[in-house]
């Protein structure tokens, strides 16, 4: 929910807020009141007596803060998506709750010993914890709250980028189709199939069009399943394989029970576009292109890296674009590496419960 910066965020990131001005405020004013809540009126019968119990109460109130403070950042830091949050909230109590036993041993120590030689009476061990764990709480639903309320001014500003990105996402996909080189290569290659295999003309046809319906038709759609893009994709393989024939080599392997996992629409379009635009595609040089499912929940491109000299001109947006929207539904990066003779790009498979979820 913090922006991701190069390096640890600050912790006045990961809190929300600066906490230094609210701790300097709050420790002193509890420190007051607490001792009222423990000895009653005994704490203010005199100042000898106030002071040491009002030392005491600040010690334990910051000590409890700051230990809920850490495990905070820890844990933020640790899993700072908002998909995690349930884990997060889980291991943080599993570590408040030795850290709280581990304060009390040594507080408890403290404070005989600073209380030492002063007349007072014991408190209720239980009034004890109760307030002990009365402030943990307090700490706590603060800083959660404050997080919370930032999350959620963060989601309505992401939910509004993601909303351009994903329009401007469309159009990409839409002029990569519309564009003149595209349209004349397709129109192109169907004059040369129509005398030849009229049949396929008719299929080819039929395929175009179907490229440009599904891309109108999922304008409002975020995510799709994967079994619907590879359908799409289907058609758009169809078209670039009558034009570049057994020049255009591809391999396929996604598992039928994989494709219903959900993806950001057009991601496989505009990576099998890029590959097909800025590389060579000839009889003495084909182009490979693969697409498999990796490592569990990955999906896989690669093609062999034969860069052209002058490649098609393009929005040179796609692959940020595929980032910055995959950013949003996953906690899991796109992957984009290069080697000296292959590309790559990793995409995270995403869960619909997941999605549900969120």
């Amino acid at each position: 929910m913090f922006e991701k910066k190069k390096g640890r965020p600050s912790n006045r990131e990961i809190v929300g807020f600066d906490d230094r001005l609210a701790i300097a405020i709050a420790v002193p004013i509890l420190g007051s009141i607490i001792p009222f809540l423990l000895f009653e009126n005994f704490a203010y019968t005199s100042f000898q007596n106030f002071v040491p119990m009002w030392i005491m109460s600040c010690l334990y109130t910051i000590s409890y803060w700051l230990a809920v403070r850490t495990v905070i950042i820890r844990k933020r830091i640790t899993y700072p998506h908002p998909n995690q949050i349930g884990r997060r909230i889980g291991l943080s109590i599993l570590m408040i709750a030795p850290a709280y036993l581990v304060l009390n041993f040594f507080l408890d120590y403290i404070h005989q010993f600073a209380l030492h030689y002063v007349d007072h009476p014991d408190p209720s061990e239980f009034t004890t914890n109760i307030i002990s764990i009365t402030l943990i709480a307090l700490f706590w639903s603060i800083y959660e709250s404050i997080y919370m309320y930032h999350g959620w001014k963060n989601s309505l500003s992401e939910a509004e980028r993601l909303k351009r990105e994903f329009v401007q996402a469309q159009l990409d996909g839409l002029k990569s189709q519309v564009n003149p080189h595209f349209l004349f290569n397709s129109l192109n290659t169907l004059v040369y199939i129509i005398p030849e295999d009229p049949e396929k003309a008719v299929e080819f046809v039929q395929k175009l069009a179907k490229v440009y319906r599904y891309i109108l038709e999922i304008q409002e759609r975020r995510l799709i399943p994967l079994w619907e893009e590879m359908e799409f994709l289907e058609s758009f393989i169809f078209l670039h394989k009558e034009r570049f024939c057994d020049n255009l080599r591809l391999n396929i392997e996604v598992p039928k029970s994989e494709r219903n996992h959900l993806i950001v629409p057009l991601s496989l379009q505009l990576l099998f576009e890029n590959a097909i635009k800025h590389n060579i595609i000839s009889k003495e040089k084909p182009l490979s292109i693969s697409l498999k499912v990796e490592e569990g929940k990955r999906l896989v491109i690669r093609n062999t890296l034969q860069l052209r000299s002058n490649p098609e001109p393009g929005t040179k947006t796609g692959l940020s674009n595929i980032k910055s929207r995959y950013e949003y539904f996953s906690d899991q990066p796109v992957i984009i590496e290069e080697t000296g003779k292959e590309f790559m790009v990793s995409l995270p498979l995403i869960q619909e419960a997941i999605i549900s979820a969120a």
